[in-house]
């Protein structure tokens, strides 16, 4: 199948690449077809685009935030496993929105409502975590970071 994207122009990916979040994104209900890019030719980037195949001009910027913060730790209700049929721990991948105005080093993530996918059924949802150490626009680099210089 062939997806247009904002970043790198049209793509061609599987049919099995498509991941669902069948009630939508917050803010973006009505498209529930996904495809998750990587933000580098050479998959070395902790970074990522979640593009939506229906709607060109919708795709989110994120990270893999586990890179960024060692200790980041969530705990899914027993619910929410269930919703995305989630088997192992291992099956799922687990990425914050990030938001950037201006230069990459004064970007931030959302580790409040992070998206976690079922790697194997090809489901997403977002969801917002009960931990309030974390928020919704924590700094992505600290000043002087060097990972800022090399994104």
């Amino acid at each position: 199948m062939k997806v247009q994207t904002e970043q790198f122009g049209e793509v061609e990916l599987a049919e099995e690449r498509v991941i669902t979040f069948d009630r939508g994104i917050p803010g973006f209900d009505e498209y529930k077809k996904y495809v998750l890019l990587l933000a580098d030719a050479e998959g070395e980037s902790p970074f990522f685009f979640l593009q939506s195949v229906d709607m060109v001009e919708v795709s989110f910027f994120l990270v893999d935030p586990f890179t960024f913060f060692q200790d980041y730790d969530i705990k899914l209700e027993e619910q929410m496993v269930e919703r995305l049929q989630l088997e192992d721990p291992s099956d799922a991948i687990v990425l914050t929105t990030v938001t950037v105005k201006g230069d990459i080093s004064s970007a931030t993530t959302n580790l409040k409502a992070p998206l976690v996918i079922n790697n194997k059924k090809q489901m997403g949802m977002q969801v917002v975590l009960n931990n309030k150490d974390y928020q919704i626009k924590q700094a992505l680099f600290q000043s002087g970071d060097t990972a800022a210089r090399q994104v």
